[in-house]
């Protein structure tokens, strides 16, 4: 798994747009675009009549004279629910039907480096404005178009966009209310590639894009977590971050100056604005060489204003109330409320061979999305030397 990782960041410093970009016909003036299906109810006895939540994506569809669509000029199709981890280079490899992102794995003509940051994971698009439909299909494996008619009615979404040549964007379909959990679209205009940012920096920012009322009447799947507490947070949180590093022997220690450090506050809201960026450095451990970041993990803990993690009294607590919560990234899993299991070396920090070095760390962009009892991380990579044999 590692050499394969290791062999798709080489060859994305190779080719530059990532593996999908070969032979396809240009596109004019691109936007770009990545699409998530952020909606996770379950169907049940209880609410058997809604629409399954797995999506096909219509760009510019044309439709029957029943409003059915018969064809698209784009089509993301098998949308399933996100991955927790959204990683910085597309797998190429992957053959699954099923996609947990557009374009995911389609065959599509991938975004470019622009400004020095890998867009392979984007798609790109036609500028100008575009009509833009989410259906909900049925769990198969049968192409959207090739499904009975009857099952192309499902309409979620159908709206219309307003892209911006050289821009670059972030879909997601959300569920915007907790109590009849209506669909809609949120697009986010990302800054990060007309942002100076600092080579030696990690940069991440934080959204709560929870439906509204979801910390009241929302319901939390812990999906058989071994800790199933502190899944729901309120509305205003502040954020601290905590470093931690791995000795060679498998200990575990803190980074001096890097504990609880504040970075800023997270507020629940669904208006696409891009929330500030902050940073923790490449390497904060003065002991490395400055070339390798080594085995860590990034803790971010959540907690209510007026709390901090000093003064924290809901370390003890089975359950805070939506008070506190914790957040760890890394290859390791310790016992918090929400882990996301990111590579080898370490979460949030691109490893790979680079130059005559054959493990060299670099900095990343990251964005922590906390949806409705779950947290999703994004992370974009950057241009890097590429290895000399």
């Amino acid at each position: 798994m590692y050499n394969r990782f290791i062999f798709f960041l080489a060859l994305l410093a190779v080719c530059g747009a990532g593996c999908r970009k070969t032979d396809y016909t240009t596109v004019n003036e691109p936007a770009y675009i990545r699409v998530f299906n952020c909606l996770d109810y379950k169907i049940t006895v209880d609410n058997k009549d809604a629409p399954q939540p797995f999506l096909t994506f219509l760009v510019d569809p044309e439709l029957d004279a029943e409003g059915i669509p018969v064809k698209a000029a784009i089509t993301g199709d098998f949308l399933d629910k996100r991955l927790a981890w959204s990683r910085p280079y597309p797998d190429a490899g992957n053959t699954a039907v099923f996609q947990t992102e557009y374009p995911g794995t389609a065959k599509v003509l991938a975004g470019p480096i622009l400004n020095g940051y890998d867009l392979s994971s984007w798609a790109q698009i036609s500028s100008g404005k575009h009509r833009v439909m989410f259906f909900s299909r049925p769990l198969s494996t049968v192409p959207f178009f090739d499904l009975e008619k009857d099952w192309r009615r499902y309409k979620l979404i159908d709206t219309i966009l307003d892209l911006q040549a050289q821009e670059v964007y972030t879909i997601h379909v959300l569920e915007q209310e907790a109590i009849n959990k209506t669909p809609g679209i949120y697009v986010r205009n990302e800054t990060f590639v007309k942002q100076p940012i600092s080579d030696s920096l990690v940069y991440v920012n934080f959204y709560n894009l929870s439906s509204k009322g979801f910390f009241r009447y929302g319901k939390i799947d812990p999906e058989n977590r071994a800790n199933a507490y502190n899944l729901k947070i309120r509305d205003t949180m502040n954020v601290y971050a905590t470093l931690v590093k791995y000795s060679s022997t498998g200990e575990i220690s803190k980074i001096p100056g890097f504990t609880g450090n504040l970075m800023g506050s997270m507020i629940r809201s669904q208006e696409p604005v891009v929330q500030p960026y902050y940073s923790f450095p490449l390497f904060p451990d003065t002991s490395s060489n400055r070339i390798f970041a080594g085995k860590a993990n990034q803790v971010f803990t959540f907690l209510l204003p007026g709390y901090s993690p000093l003064s924290n009294p809901f370390w003890q607590l089975e359950e805070s109330g939506g008070l506190f919560t914790e957040l760890n990234i890394g290859p390791q899993r310790p016992a918090f409320a929400f882990s996301i299991t990111a590579d080898m070396n370490t979460g949030m920090v691109v490893t790979g061979r680079s130059g005559k070095y054959s493990n060299r760390s670099f900095a990343t962009v990251n964005t922590i999305e906390y949806i409705n009892g779950k947290f999703f991380l994004t992370t974009i990579q950057r241009k890097y030397e590429p290895p000399v044999y």
